[in-house]
C-alpha cells in the first residue's frame, strides 16, 4: 500500500517568520513503516498533481489546524476529484474539536487527538468494517453520515514510540528554520500540560492528562541526530512539568558528550523556582527558552489563569538574561487594547531588554475554554482567519487602528535603531539600568536585516488587515 501524508500550504494570512518540519506527520509515517509512505510538505512543494501522478497512493492523510480548515477541504476535494478510489483520512486540532466540519462527501475518516496508535490500526483494518469500527476516537465516514467509534484518551507511553521517519522530510530540511533564519530540528519530549489557561486547548488534547519520555529515550533520539544539527527545539507544551527528569537529562546531555543548542518551553514561575536547574541546563547546551509571558498587566494574568504574575515574570527575564539564555517571550494582543496599552505593551518589551517578542492577537481556538465563552461574540468566523494575527473578537479601537498599533509593536520591537541604541549604551556604560545586558536574545545587525527582508511584506498585511475584514463579517459567512 502507498501512503502519501500531507502538511497544507502556509495560511497566507499567518505573520510567523519561523518554518518548521512536520514532526507529526514524521511519527505517523514511523507507526506504519511498513508500507511505501510520502510526506509532501505543501508549505514548500505545492505540486500536489505531480505527486498524485507520480506516486499513485492508496490512501492520503492531511493534518490541519484551525487555520487551514478551507485550504485542507480545497486538497481533499481536488484528491478525490484526480481518483476517487483513493482513501482521505484527516487529524489534527480543528478535526479534534470540531470534527463535524470535517464530514464531507470527499473525506472518509476523521481522527481525533493523537493518532500514533489509531492511523496503524485503521491502516492494517483496511478492507474490514468491523474491526474498523473497534478503533477509537476515530469518525467513519460513508454516504455523508458519520460513525464516531468509542472516544478514548489513554496515557500513551511515549518511550516506547518509534522516533519520528525525519528521512522522509530530508528534501526540506534546508527549509526549516526559526524567525531568524536558524535552522533546527524539532524533539517531542512530553505530551499534554498541567496547567489549565483558558486560551490553550492543548491540555485539552490530552484531556488533562500530562506525560513525559524518560530522559533515556531523549538521549537516544539526540544521538540519533545528524551531526549537522545545530538547534534542537523540544516541541512541548510544557518541558519543565517534570523538574527532576530535567535535572537527569542535563546530567545524561553532559555525560554523553552532546553537543547541541537547545531550546525549550518553559514557564516563568518554573525558571524562578529552579534557576538553579537552568543553570545547570545552560551548562548542557540550553540556548533558547520559549516563555508565555501573556501581558505586561496582572489582570490580564488573572484573566487568563494563568497563574503567574508580572513580578514572576520580570525576576524570570532576569534569572535568564543574566544566565545568557536567549528569550523567545510571547505576549497576548487583546481585543480591547487602546492606544495606551500598545504603548505600554512596548514600554514593557523595551524596558527588558527583550529582543525576540511576538505578539499574536488573542485567538479563541475551538477546544479553549475562550472558544466557548466567546462564541455567540465572534464577529469573523471565516476559519481563514484563526491566525493569531487577525482579531476574532471585535476591537475597542477601530480596525484601521487597532492594525496599525500592532504592526508598529513590531517595528519598534525589531527596529535595527533600537538594537544600535542598546549597543550603543551598552559599550559607554551609559544607562546602566535601563540597559542592563548584553544578552540580545541573539539579536543582530544581520539577524534584524534578515528579520526585514522576510517579514516586511508580513508587517505590510497587518497594518493593512482592516481592509478585507468587513467581507467576513459572521452574517456573510456559515463556516461555524
Amino acid at each position: 500500500m502507498k501512503i502519501l501524508l500531507i502538511k497544507p500550504p502556509l495560511n497566507p494570512n499567518l505573520i510567523t517568520a519561523s518554518l518548521y518540519e512536520p514532526l507529526g506527520l514524521e511519527y505517523l509515517a514511523a507507526s506504519v513503516k511498513g508500507y511505501n509512505v510520502r510526506i509532501l510538505d505543501m508549505r514548500i512543494d505545492q505540486n500536489l498533481n505531480k505527486e498524485l501522478l507520480n506516486f499513485r497512493p492508496n490512501l492520503i492523510g492531511i493534518t490541519a489546524y484551525t487555520c487551514d480548515f478551507n485550504i485542507t477541504k480545497q486538497i481533499l476535494k481536488e484528491i478525490k476529484q484526480f481518483d476517487k478510489s483513493i482513501r482521505t483520512v484527516v487529524g489534527g486540532h480543528h478535526a479534534t474539536f470540531l470534527p463535524n466540519d470535517f464530514v464531507l462527501p470527499y473525506v472518509d475518516a476523521i481522527f481525533l487527538g493523537y493518532a500514533d496508535s489509531t492511523f496503524p490500526q485503521y491502516v492494517n483494518a483496511l478492507g474490514d468494517p468491523e474491526q474498523m469500527r473497534n478503533i477509537p476516537s476515530i469518525g467513519i465516514i460513508d454516504k455523508d453520515k458519520v460513525f464516531f467509534t468509542k472516544k478514548e484518551i489513554s496515557k500513551p507511553d511515549l518511550d516506547i514510540l518509534p522516533l519520528p521517519d525525519r528521512s522522509l522530510t530530508l528534501k526540506y530540511q534546508n527549509n526549516y528554520h526559526d524567525s531568524i533564519r536558524n535552522q533546527l530540528t524539532l524533539l517531542m519530549t512530553s505530551r499534554g500540560c498541567p496547567f489549565r489557561c483558558n486560551f490553550c486547548a492543548c491540555w485539552k488534547l490530552m484531556n488533562g492528562k500530562y506525560v513525559t519520555r524518560t530522559p533515556e529515550s531523549i538521549i537516544l533520539e539526540l544521538k540519533s541526530l545528524p551531526m549537522e544539527t545545530d538547534v534542537v527545539y523540544f516541541s512541548d507544551d510544557n518541558t519543565f512539568g517534570n523538574v527532576g527528569r530535567m535535572w537527569k537529562l542535563s546530567e545524561l546531555i553532559k555525560k554523553n558528550n552532546i553537543k547541541k543548542k537547545l531550546q525549550m518551553y518553559a514557564r516563568a514561575d518554573t525558571i524562578v523556582k529552579h534557576q538553579d536547574l537552568f543553570e545547570d541546563l545552560r551548562s548542557a547546551g540550553l540556548q533558547f527558552i520559549t516563555i508565555g509571558l501573556e501581558s505586561f498587566q496582572d489582570k490580564d494574568l488573572n484573566d487568563y489563569n494563568k497563574k503567574t504574575s508580572i513580578s514572576t515574570n520580570n525576576q524570570a527575564i532576569l534569572i535568564l538574561k543574566k544566565l545568557d539564555i536567549h528569550i523567545l517571550a510571547h505576549f497576548i494582543v487583546r481585543p480591547e487594547y487602546t492606544i495606551e496599552d500598545f504603548d505600554q505593551l512596548y514600554k514593557y518589551v523595551n524596558e527588558n531588554n527583550l529582543f525576540r517578542p511576538a505578539f499574536p492577537v488573542l485567538t479563541p481556538l475551538p477546544g479553549t475554554e475562550l472558544y466557548e465563552e466567546t462564541f455567540n461574540m465572534f464577529e469573523i468566523t471565516n476559519f481563514d482567519f484563526f491566525d493569531f494575527a487577525h482579531s476574532i473578537l471585535p476591537t475597542k479601537l477601530d480596525p484601521k487602528e487597532f492594525y496599525r498599533q500592532l504592526a508598529n509593536l513590531y517595528i519598534k520591537s525589531y527596529s535595527i535603531w533600537r538594537y544600535v541604541k542598546h549597543r550603543i549604551n551598552r559599550l559607554f556604560s551609559l544607562n546602566k539600568n535601563k540597559y542592563f545586558t548584553n544578552n540580545t536574545d541573539g539579536i543582530t545587525i544581520i539577524k534584524l536585516l534578515l528579520v526585514f527582508i522576510f517579514s516586511r511584506a508580513k508587517i505590510k498585511k497587518i497594518r493593512n488587515s482592516y481592509l478585507g475584514i468587513a467581507h467576513f463579517l459572521k452574517r456573510d459567512v456559515n463556516y461555524i
